[in-house]
């Protein structure tokens, strides 16, 4: 099973990253995971739509080749970062008229986080009605989110979980190992 991952930052020390990274070994053997790098990718704009940007042609083909998507995505001002909701604009529209957009029947599992007590619940919300309208296929229970994020961090920088939020990212990745089968059958 091929799985795309999109973290809603571009920061290369992002913590919904380390979100990710952590939560990778949650999936059993038969998942591939990889992060779609978008970081080349430019604003949106109609007018620069076609001919298409070549960064926009590698993430359709890097979704469209995936059997899933996760999506980390961190709460920005009680939103979704721009930089997410850039790349989400670009791949709504379809490569050529009539084609139909890469995130159409994909099943998707959304993470939050947050740097305060919210966890991280409106950009999720703000998330899952974007792709809802994109027809994914949101995964809705277990949802998942990581409130106060930063105290995941031990003195020397290391990022883990503690117990009961490792167990509860485990959970959720088999939930949606499962959801994703029951598309694929």
């Amino acid at each position: 099973m091929k799985i795309a991952a999109i973290v809603g930052s571009l920061s290369n020390h992002s913590t919904s990253r380390k979100v990710l990274l952590e939560g990778e070994k949650y999936f059993s053997d038969a998942v591939e995971l990889s992060e779609i790098n978008y970081s080349d990718l430019p604003l949106f704009n109609v007018d620069n739509e076609f001919p298409r940007p070549a960064s926009i042609d590698r993430i359709m083909d890097e979704i469209n080749a995936s059997d899933a998507l996760v999506i980390v995505v961190p709460e920005y001002n009680l939103s979704v970062p721009g930089v997410l909701k850039n790349l989400l604009d670009w791949v709504s529209r379809a490569t050529v008229q009539g084609a139909p957009k890469p995130t159409l029947n994909k099943p998707v599992l959304i993470i939050t986080t947050s740097a305060g007590v919210s966890g991280g619940m409106v950009p999720q919300e703000q998330t899952r009605s974007i792709l809802n309208y994109l027809g994914a296929h949101v995964m809705s229970q277990p949802r998942i989110s990581f409130a106060n994020i930063y105290k995941n961090f031990d003195e020397n920088g290391n990022f883990a979980f503690d117990e009961t939020s490792a167990k509860f990212y485990e959970t959720t990745v088999q939930a949606f190992e499962t959801f994703v089968k029951k598309f694929h059958q």
